[in-house]
């Protein structure tokens, strides 16, 4: 649904016009920003001070947080006012006070609320809209009425920081007439954006929701976690699911991979560990202090850690060191329609799947079959029938030089390497 804007107020920190309110209704309505409230006096109709705002009360929402009240001080105390009956359109526009009749009250409200000054102003937000992080410069408010305001979107731009210091007005003025330009508020929809869980103090904890983060390239999110401090990368992980967690990490710098597993708790760091592609988890693991390797294993799920446990403890440069544990195998005497199942049900978690491995009835290697003639093959034959049993394989200790010699030789996409027995231990594939 498009809406036509119509600028009814021309001043840069207010406009007025027609849109849908995130309760559903249409309104003339209006917005303003924090900045304009803040240090506002407030006067009783005895012209008595009531106190100076200081911030807002919000309820946290999904959508956009409806704003209950405001927080007044005087004297050192605290107080808090109802927002029904304050004219906050008035109030922004006021020069330096306005007359309400409400009283303040020291209770506040018993709804779960956050003080929008104190948890947004310089905090750092995740904008899910453009995949990075930002700092909190000011907020927008949508003036629905007397009494009903909404927090619109946040301005993560200079001109922000212009309006807080009270610059913007003279700033704009200046680029009007000696730049020839319309300087630009940098606004983020609230609802593209995330406060940092350790961004945000008090009563208030948010976090980047699943459906948010799903909708983020893993690339976006390393970009984000690497642009984050020690707490707030911690957070974000602990905030997302396990494979989410490892797709950003293994599209991450070394060194932030290492220092975000290294900080973790070790069964968190286990988990993720277990959703990344298996050359990619064992390289972090060979950097992390030895002590640390050996708690995560640990707490590895067991067929997990026996599947990593070869590749962490292999020697370098050799074909232990470069295969992948990722790849399929089943006993001979399947069908190949069996076979065919296996790999349509894997094929989205092995990484390697140009050929299956066909065991015999001790687990041995004894053929391989290619997947694309399993797909001429007749579907009722077993795969000794149709496999091949001339083979080329490496040991675990056989050297890169063997390694480069068998694949210019027999030009295959991998070689299994199996341990002195003949069971498979992993596959080194031609890339």
């Amino acid at each position: 649904m498009a809406f036509r804007l119509q600028h009814l107020i021309c001043r840069p920190t207010e406009m007025l016009i027609m849109l849908p309110l995130p309760n559903g209704n249409d309104a003339r309505s209006a917005f303003c920003f924090l900045s304009t409230l803040l240090g506002k006096k407030l006067y009783g109709l005895d012209y008595d001070l009531i106190g100076k705002v200081t911030d807002l009360i919000a309820i946290p929402d999904d959508k956009n947080p409806e704003i209950k009240g405001l927080i007044v001080i005087k004297g050192g105390t605290r107080r808090y006012l109802p927002i029904r009956g304050i004219d906050l359109l008035g109030l922004a526009r006021a020069n330096r006070f306005m007359v309400i009749e409400d009283d303040p009250s020291t209770s506040l409200p018993a709804e779960r609320y956050f003080l929008v000054r104190e948890t947004l102003y310089d905090k750092q937000i995740v904008d899910i809209n453009g995949a990075k992080v930002e700092r909190v410069n000011d907020v927008r408010i949508l003036i629905a009425g007397t009494g009903v305001a909404y927090l619109d979107s946040v301005d993560v731009g200079f001109t922000g920081l212009t309006r807080r210091l009270g610059w913007e007005i003279r700033l704009r003025r200046v680029a009007r007439s000696l730049l020839k330009k319309q300087l630009k508020d940098e606004l983020i929809d609230w609802r593209l954006m995330q406060a940092l869980p350790e961004s945000v103090p008090g009563p208030l904890h948010v976090q980047l929701r699943q459906e948010q983060i799903k909708q983020l390239h893993a690339g976006e999110l390393a970009d984000i976690l690497e642009d984050l401090d020690r707490d707030e990368r911690i957070s974000l992980v602990q905030s997302m699911s396990a494979e989410d967690a490892a797709e950003a990490l293994e599209e991450a710098d070394p060194e932030v991979q290492t220092a975000i597993l290294r900080d973790l708790d070790f069964a968190v760091a286990a988990d993720i560990l277990e959703e990344m592609e298996p050359a990619a988890a064992v390289d972090v693991i060979d950097t992390l202090p030895e002590a640390t390797q050996q708690s995560i294993m640990a707490a590895m799920e067991e067929e997990d850690r026996t599947r990593l446990e070869p590749l962490v403890q292999a020697e370098a440069e050799t074909a232990a060191s470069l295969m992948t544990v990722d790849f399929l195998s089943c006993p001979e005497t399947y069908t190949v329609a069996q076979a065919l199942e296996l790999l349509r049900e894997n094929a989205d978690e092995i990484e390697f799947i140009s050929y299956i491995h066909c065991l015999d009835e001790q687990s041995l290697l004894s053929g391989v079959v290619s997947v694309r003639n399993l797909l001429v093959a007749d579907p009722a034959k077993e795969l000794r029938e149709v496999m091949n049993r001339r083979l080329a394989k490496l040991k675990s200790d056989d050297d890169l030089e063997t390694v480069a010699t068998l694949f210019l030789k027999y030009h295959f996409k991998g070689l299994p390497v199996v341990d002195d027995d003949g069971r498979v231990q992993g596959v080194v594939t031609f890339k």
